[in-house]
């Protein structure tokens, strides 16, 4: 694979986004798939950010350590991120007088980097434009280090500030001459090549974040009404459905806390309205009396989990997959609950619909997974299917003939197959009954007696083993890698892991088997992580000769509940919790030293 990787660099508020944001956008017209990821400080201005572009004509769904543009909005890019440049690389900066440590200098020309200053603030005076002018023709700039035709880049911002009027357009598009004019006058050779695009590959796909998928998914679903306190990395996903409410219909709640999200949604579900909430770790500790209710009560309810390194406010604008035996553990008492993670945008909107139905067929909290990479990061994605919604209410009843028919036991009848009672809802022409907290009878009347407590678990318990025969397995993803011969089935290694490792994993391994034409290579992919399924896992280890977990946590969690189902210690480990993703080249090395020496 053929990629080249750009990074921005800034604090807080300097348009760092904005300038990527673009670069993206036009880089994606122009036939590539683009893969965007940030790296910002808990702090809203100041501070040291990032916004990193890998481009590729092929599919990419990762990004790499190394740099091939390093655009620097102030002087701690320059130091922080030079280091990053692969042999050959380009340095654009705006700091005037510059000038490197000598080390660095000698490491600079060593490795053939150009380093290239722009002075925006003199070409703006000059042009009398106002510094938001900046970010265009620092983008103007780059574009031209990419070779890329300028018309295009003109289109696109007559398209984004056509609508503020004829004199802006006009302005963005003398800052863009301007740029251009620069680099061809001062760095008149610097450039990076791109591979030839593939326009009829991407032409039609569109660039979005994890969080903006989930909350096209959420309603696509059904959703009618989200309710939420801002929270990093859940806070994207309440300001998209904000913005979504009036063109969707939806309700939106910001909650004064996140005990009063998890009821509000609790109480909209228990009325029939397809509801969910979202937070992360700290907001889901509060919360998590409300799961246990929601399980007593057996009332669908949907709880997005977006990750980020703990303990307590840890690292909060940081990615991590530490929450995993929070979200299986979570909640006082014994219930069922269901646990999936999504791993990248088409698993946001398709598992985010999916949610709602789990919850109302088996009447029980759904835990729906994710983390700061894949609710921020920028994905290239296929089209998703906005025609075909398959909605599953479980036994919900809402005839009219049948609501005659019921008695207030049956809603939560110990006999009921698989644990899963008639539901209907609250005002329906039927039968009443008890919908509270209190351990209770069939009709839902407090209850305490030995004989009807035990009753009663089993009726909850019988689900989560009727759940766990209707799950998905994991996915078996990319057995086709590499071209070794396989040895009675055997494969080399088995990759095992969840949630946003999936991208990073499936370039890795396209890269180390494409280098080690003799190794077959697996990687088995959990989206629904409780109950947890075990037979397809057993069936790829025994083939496996090597099986490596590669997971964003300290204790390699998924790992630790496969030896808790089945026995199997996975004992080779590749782990990072260092708030960063995993990036393509560090897993390929990774996964290398695995690899028998030949």
């Amino acid at each position: 694979m053929k990629r080249v990787s750009l990074k921005i660099t800034g604090a807080q508020g300097q348009g760092v986004n904005s300038v990527g944001e673009m670069c993206a956008k036009g880089l994606k017209r122009s036939g590539y798939c683009v893969f965007g990821y940030r790296e910002y400080m808990s702090l809203i201005k100041g501070g040291h950010s990032s916004y990193q572009l890998d481009v590729s004509h092929e599919r990419i769904e990762s990004s790499e350590t190394g740099i091939d543009i390093l655009v620097c909005f102030n002087h701690h890019g320059l130091e922080q991120n030079a280091p990053e440049l692969k042999r050959g690389g380009i340095i654009l900066h705006q700091t005037p007088q510059w000038t490197f440590p000598a080390e660095t200098e000698k490491w600079l020309k060593r490795e053939d980097v150009t380093v290239m200053y722009l002075p925006v603030e003199d070409i703006l005076e000059r042009l009398e434009a106002k510094a938001i002018f900046g970010n265009v023709l620092i983008t103007s700039v780059v574009w031209s280090l990419l070779d890329r035709p300028i018309d295009d880049l003109k289109a696109l911002v007559r398209e984004q500030f056509g609508r503020k009027g004829e004199e802006a357009v006009r302005m963005n598009f003398a800052c863009i001459d301007e740029g251009v004019a620069y680099k061809k006058q001062h760095a008149p050779t610097a450039r990076i090549a791109l591979p030839d695009p593939d326009a009829r590959r991407w032409k039609d796909c569109v660039l979005v974040t994890g969080s903006q998928a989930m909350g096209l998914g959420l309603i696509h679903g059904g959703c009618r009404m989200y309710v939420g306190y801002p929270m990093t990395p859940s806070s994207p996903l309440l300001s998209f459905m904000a913005d979504m409410q009036n063109d969707a219909g939806l309700v939106i709640k910001q909650a004064e806390d996140e005990i009063t999200a998890a009821q509000m949604m609790s109480g909209a579900m228990a009325m029939g309205t397809r509801a969910a909430t979202g937070t992360s770790g700290g907001g889901f500790d509060l919360m998590s009396e409300t799961v246990s209710m929601n399980a007593m009560i057996e009332n669908p309810s949907v709880f997005v989990l977006a990750q980020r390194p703990g303990p307590a406010t840890g690292l909060p604008t940081w990615t991590a997959q530490g929450d995993l035996l929070l979200a299986v553990g979570a909640a006082h008492g014994e219930f069922p609950r269901i646990v999936l993670c999504v791993s990248d945008a088409e698993d946001c909107f398709r598992l985010s619909a999916e949610a709602f139905n789990l919850a109302e067929e088996w009447q029980t909290p759904v835990i729906l997974m994710t983390d700061k990479q894949t609710a921020e990061v920028l994905f290239t994605a296929d089209p998703f299917d906005q025609k075909q919604a398959a909605v599953r209410r479980g036994r919900l009843v809402t005839k009219a003939a049948e609501l005659a028919k019921l008695n207030g036991t049956d809603r939560f009848d110990p006999s009921a197959k698989d644990g899963v009672s008639a539901r209907w809802l609250p005002g329906s022409k039927a039968a009443t009954y008890c919908m509270q907290a209190d351990e209770h009878s069939a009709d839902g009347s407090v209850d305490e007696t030995k004989e009807n407590a035990v009753a009663q678990m089993e009726k909850r318990m019988k689900k989560l083993s009727a759940i766990a025969k209707a799950l998905p397995e994991p996915e078996v993803l990319g057995e086709g890698f590499g071209n070794g011969d396989s040895d009675k089935g055997k494969i080399d290694m088995l990759v095992v892991s969840w949630g946003s490792n999936k991208g990073v994993i499936l370039d890795a391994l396209r890269q180390l088997t494409s280098h080690n034409s003799h190794l077959t290579a697996a990687y088995l992919h959990y989206t629904y992580l409780w109950p947890l399924k075990t037979k397809r896992f057993l069936e790829m280890a025994k083939r496996a000769k090597k099986i490596v977990l590669v997971e964003c946590n300290q204790q390699g969690q998924l790992g630790l509940l496969l030896r808790q189902q089945t026995g199997v210690d996975i004992t080779d480990r590749l782990l990072a919790y260092d708030g960063r993703p995993w990036f393509c080249d560090a897993l390929v090395a990774g996964l290398r030293s695995f690899l028998p020496k030949r």
